[in-house]
C-alpha cells in the first residue's frame, strides 16, 4: 500500500509522518534553525488490519504472520508551490492521500485546494483521501467546521497533532480503511473481467 501525505509548507508533514516511522528518510534544507522539505520524506509501517494495528518495523516481531498484514509506504512531498512537478511525480501509482492543513493559518487553505487539484489530475476524481487538521494543541487552532468550507472538498476531517501525537494513528487508519477497500474492489474487478474474457 503506497500512501503520499501533502499539504502547504510548514503543515506538519515531516512530523506527522515521523510521528508514524521514528526512522523515515527525510530530504531537506537546513540554515540555523530554519528546515523545510525540499525533496520527501519517506517511511514505512506495517498495518496488521485483522487487528487494527500500526506497527513500527522495530516491532516487526509482534506481528502475527497470519493476519491481513500490509507494508505501507509513506511518502511526503514538499508544499512550496514551486514544487509541482515534484509532487505530481511523488503522488504517480499512489494508492491514497493524507492531506495535511495547518488549523492555525486558514490562509493556507488556497495552497492546499491547489494541491489536492494536483492529487486529482494524477490520480483520477475518485481516489482515497483523507483530510488531517494539524496543530489542534495550539489554542489558536480553527475548528475544522471553518476550515473545511475554504476547501470546497467532501471528505472525512480529523483534528490531529502531529507533535503531541493526539488522534494521528486513529486517522491514519481511517485512511488505510478506505485505501485497502478501494485496493479490493479493484482486484476482484480484475478477477471478474478475467473470468468473463
Amino acid at each position: 500500500m503506497k500512501l503520499v501525505v501533502m499539504g502547504p509548507h510548514q503543515a506538519g508533514k515531516t512530523t506527522l509522518i515521523r510521528r508514524l516511522d521514528p526512522w523515515a528518510v527525510r530530504m531537506d534544507y537546513s540554515k540555523g534553525s530554519f528546515s523545510t522539505t525540499v525533496g520527501f520524506d519517506y517511511g514505512i509501517v506495517i498495518w496488521d488490519a485483522t487487528e487494527g494495528k500500526i506497527y513500527r518495523r522495530d516491532q516487526i516481531d509482534s506481528v502475527d504472520p497470519s493476519n491481513e498484514i500490509w507494508k505501507v509506504t509513506i511518502t511526503g512531498t514538499p508544499g512550496q508551490a514551486a514544487f509541482t512537478a515534484a509532487r505530481k511525480a511523488l503522488l504517480r501509482g499512489k494508492d491514497g492521500v493524507a492531506l495535511l492543513v495547518d488549523a492555525t493559518h486558514p490562509a493556507q487553505m488556497v495552497y492546499a485546494l491547489s494541491q489536492y487539484q494536483e492529487a486529482m489530475d494524477v490520480l483520477g476524481p475518485r481516489f482515497p483521501l483523507l483530510i488531517m487538521s494539524n496543530k489542534h494543541d495550539l489554542p489558536r487552532a480553527n475548528p475544522p467546521e471553518r476550515l473545511v468550507p475554504l476547501l470546497g472538498i467532501k471528505a472525512d476531517v480529523w483534528r490531529i497533532s502531529a507533535l503531541k501525537g493526539m488522534n494521528v494513528e486513529e486517522a491514519f487508519k481511517e485512511l488505510l480503511l478506505k485505501v485497502r477497500k478501494r485496493l479490493l474492489v479493484e482486484s476482484i474487478a480484475m478477477l471478474l473481467r478475467g473470468r468473463i474474457l
